[in-house]
């Protein structure tokens, strides 16, 4: 290593072990010194400087400043807000991605739980940043490079100790940490709300929410009914992004079980000290409210809450059905023996409570409103319901009629009485219990015509017993039998289209797609969601039924669904289906990349430049992923296109027309301006100095990217040439000779005549295009391939005499440095050529592999290995 650089190297390591040099200044010299040639006796204090960098004040910003810079080649490192804070850096998935490995990577000095602890506090700073940046930023590093790391973010780690614990311990906290004032509340809210919406990820989303599950349902019914929109507003997404992300059947059974749950024994929700809310000890012991009207309003809201929460979740007949049926049990006082939540300490209501029984009964009946169709398809839970109560009914009129006394009524009021006090206190009377049943299947069977799907038995014992009801008109209430009498008939009309058709039909076609068919269905509706993680959760489905090759999907209207999906503005979306489409196209070639190159092409000029370039990544991604199986008519019209949109002959009259309408929109403004000052416009503070220079430039390079009158964008034409470079080395075979030596024309004549500096990254991608053919032509050959064309004779003199004339001229120093790698690539590419394979004979039959014992074909033994000396 030169003594320069040694001295630069120890220089920043003894700057970086004080905090007044800026990190951001120490960053760019540090990380210029790990490159490969770097000693290990260097390498290992300037890593270990890099690693502390985070724990210096403001470190985890200003690296994520720097990453920023260097990423997206922006000399604005950070701007500001209306309030004059700093904002977040806008930085790329994967540039978030290497940051949250950065940053979550322990020093080799010191412990997990010491580093992490250092960090958290800017972490959770940045979290509570106002600034949406800053929030999805630190979301992703706590929820990626953290929580969803089993070392440091499982239950009892580090990581969750610092990030997830806080949150539970506000939302749902011990009795000996009440109260819980409003600010840690809404913090504790804010910061679930981020996790949660920022970064989808389902497995999270589930470990955070069910521990405080069933208080962001007290605490959003709460708000709700107090009149905080706000917070109401907030908890409802964090609830609606955990239905259609990771909700089980359990957790709505154990939400509908407890919709008038406000809070533990011990506390509860109550007005906050600024308009907000806070958790406070409860001032009386915890009891409904002696108003009934008011009691009645709060069981309305939270049924109208939990209908909505429903509607959110993307629920199947038979879970609709079961939830339906559950509620139906408790609001007959005959639940199921305890399951696993009842077991939580948080869990006190009783079933046989006659307010419980009363908030049952109005679920049922809301849920029935509005998911009859769906409850109707699946009716086995229904009669397992209402068979029992029908049958203990008829046994027990049955041992009444047989005494056939004058007090029958009566003893049959104090046998149920006495039975009450045996049973439990407070169960309805027989008779009125079998009278709800009797509804309860009447409203089942009567909004449909499909035939009956259930056990024969229980069907044939429910018949029985309505038969007995409807004909026991001397013992029994009137309106009863007249409404077994009803559900009777409902019943046989329903079992008569069933045996009809049995008998009329063949049997009945088993759906082997059946699961992927739900899939879809949920994937499509996830898709249209507002929400971001909702959607990447439904991408997610549709990535996973395309990798499987499910005959369940459309491909035209797959991949059309996938390309309108690039329009997305989260990075999350399009760029899971570029992938998508790649994925996609490997199966169904023709039919993706037709489509891709309408919309590539944009022949109407619908689309924006932005989702041009997508559809051209996703085209690019589907070539890769095709790799040899690119040939033919789709290797031929990819590459005609490119050619098209590459060379100078698009033509885009409305793009321009858009143009000038801006132009003359702005001159208008500024027009107007003048006038309004009565002179020239005062100047805005700008940058000074060197930044604002760069800047400026930048700009005007922009400008005349954009500026080009009816022709392409310059940044459109140089994605043509990348994918036509990716086609040409993914496949040359495929593309063929013509192809080649059409693309080799392209690409000099670009380099002769587009020589302005705006055109410099067209010339840079018409360089780079020449290095895809010298690759392709290198791979062939070492494969055996036979192309039967190359670059030879005078094609190959014009590329190295215009490659060199545009080195000595070119004023930009990427395309001479592209052309200086290309130059050497395509040397060493001749001289391979020429003298064989490594391992392999010479054109004379003259071996020259190396072999153990030196070099095959010549008389002398190499001693020692070349030695290739760095010198200033």
């Amino acid at each position: 290593m030169p003594s320069a650089e040694v001295h630069t190297a120890w220089t920043s390591l003894s700057l970086i072990k004080g905090p007044k040099r800026p990190t951001i200044d120490i960053l760019p010299t540090l990380t210029s010194l790990l490159h490969p040639g770097c000693p290990d006796w260097l390498r290992s204090p300037i890593s270990n400087r890099l690693s502390l960098l985070p724990l210096r004040p403001d470190g985890i910003r200003q690296i994520l400043s720097f990453i920023a810079v260097s990423t997206r080649g922006d000399t604005q490192q950070q701007t500001e807000a209306h309030d004059g804070r700093p904002t977040g850096p806008n930085l790329t998935l994967d540039a978030l991605a290497r940051a949250s490995k950065l940053l979550t990577s322990v020093p080799s000095t010191m412990t997990a739980d010491e580093y992490f602890s250092a960090l958290a506090p800017q972490l959770l700073d940045l979290l509570d940043d106002r600034d949406v940046d800053n929030k999805r930023i630190a979301s992703y590093i706590v929820g990626n490079g953290i929580l969803g790391k089993r070392k440091i973010g499982s239950p009892g780690t580090i990581g969750w100790k610092l990030f997830a614990e806080p949150i539970f311990e506000s939302i749902h906290p011990p009795v000996d940490k009440c109260p819980v004032r409003e600010k840690a509340l809404k913090l504790a809210i804010d910061r679930l709300s981020a996790l949660v919406q920022f970064h989808p990820n389902p497995g999270l989303t589930k470990r955070l929410v069910i521990p405080v599950l069933l208080p962001l349902w007290g605490l959003q019914c709460y708000a709700f009914n107090n009149f905080r929109a706000n917070w109401a507003d907030q908890i409802h997404r964090i609830l609606v992004v955990y239905m259609k992300m990771s909700v089980t059947e359990s957790q709505l059974l154990l939400l509908s079980d407890h919709l008038l749950w406000d809070g533990p024994p011990r506390w509860t929700f109550m007005p906050g000290d600024q308009g907000g809310i806070e958790i406070r000890q409860r001032e009386t012991e915890k009891n409904y409210p002696e108003d009934m009207g008011r009691l009645i309003e709060s069981i309305d809201s939270r049924v109208e809450q939990y209908s909505k929460l429903l509607r959110a979740a993307v629920m199947t007949d038979e879970q609709l059905s079961t939830i339906f049926t559950h509620a139906c049990r408790r609001w007959l006082n005959r639940s199921p023996a305890s399951s696993e939540y009842d077991r939580l300490d948080m869990m006190d209501s009783d079933p046989r409570d006659p307010v419980e029984s009363l908030v049952s009964a109005k679920l049922a009946q809301r849920l029935l409103e509005e998911f009859k169709d769906q409850i109707s398809s699946s009716l086995n839970g229904i009669f397992r319901l209402v068979e029992p109560i029908l049958s203990a009914f008829v046994v027990e009129d049955r041992q009444k009629t047989n005494r056939a006394t004058r007090t029958t009524r009566l003893r049959y009021r104090l046998d149920a009485i006495a039975s009450d006090e045996k049973e439990n206190d407070g169960e309805d009377e027989p008779s009125e219990t079998v009278s709800t049943a009797l509804s309860l299947l009447s409203a089942i069977l009567a909004p449909s015509e499909n035939p009956i799907e259930s056990d024969g038995s229980i069907l044939q014992s429910i018949q029985e017993s309505l038969t007995y009801i409807a004909q026991a008109s001397s013992s029994l209430d009137s309106s009863i039998t007249m409404s077994a009498s009803n559900t009777l008939i409902l019943l046989q009309l329903r079992s008569d289209i069933s045996e009809h058709l049995s008998a009329t039909t063949t049997p009945k076609f088993v759906d082997a797609h059946a699961d992927d068919r739900q899939k879809h269905r949920t994937a499509l509706t996830h898709l249209s969601d507002e929400l971001a993680p909702i959607r990447v959760q439904g991408l997610s489905t549709l990535i996973t039924l395309i990798s499987k090759s499910s005959p369940v999907l459309n491909i035209p209207s797959t991949s059309v669904l996938l390309i309108s999906l690039l329009q997305d503005q989260d990075e999350y979306i399009y760029l899971s289906a570029i992938k998508a489409l790649g994925i996609l196209a490997s199966n169904h070639p023709k039919t993706v990349v037709q489509l891709l190159l309408e919309q590539y092409s944009d022949l109407t000029e619908n689309f924006s430049l932005d989702v041009r370039i997508r559809v051209g990544e996703a085209l690019n991604r589907t070539i890769e992923h095709l790799g040899q199986l690119f040939v033919d008519s789709v290797a031929k019209i990819v590459c005609e296109s490119m050619f098209a949109i590459a060379s100078r002959r698009g033509d885009r009259p409305k793009t321009l027309q858009k143009k000038e309408r801006a132009k003359r929109k702005v001159e208008k403004a500024r027009k107007e301006a003048e006038e309004a000052w009565d002179g020239e416009i005062p100047e805005e503070d700008t940058e000074d100095g060197e930044d604002g220079a760069i800047n400026e430039h930048l700009a005007k390079v922009v400008e005349g990217w954009a500026d080009t009158g009816r022709e392409e964008d310059i940044r459109i034409r140089t994605s043509a040439l990348s994918i036509l470079g990716t086609a040409i080395e993914t496949s040359i075979a495929g593309v063929g000779a013509t192809v080649t030596s059409t693309a080799v024309d392209c690409v000099l004549a670009i380099l002769k005549l587009e020589k302005s500096n705006d055109r410099a990254i067209l010339r840079r991608a018409a360089v780079m295009v020449i290095m895809s053919l010298i690759k392709a032509f290198d791979t062939a050959d070492e494969q055996g391939l036979h192309l039967g064309f190359g670059f030879a004779g005078e094609n190959l003199a014009e590329v190295i005499t215009v490659l060199r004339y545009v080195e000595i001229t070119d004023t930009d120093d990427i395309v001479n440095g592209h052309i200086k790698v290309v130059i050497e690539s395509l040397e060493a590419w001749q001289r391979k050529s020429i003298m064989g394979h490594l391992g392999s004979k010479g054109p004379r039959g003259v071996d020259f592999s190396l072999d153990e014992n030196g070099i095959a074909g010549l008389a002398f033994r190499p001693t020692m290995r070349p030695k290739i000396e760095e010198v200033d």
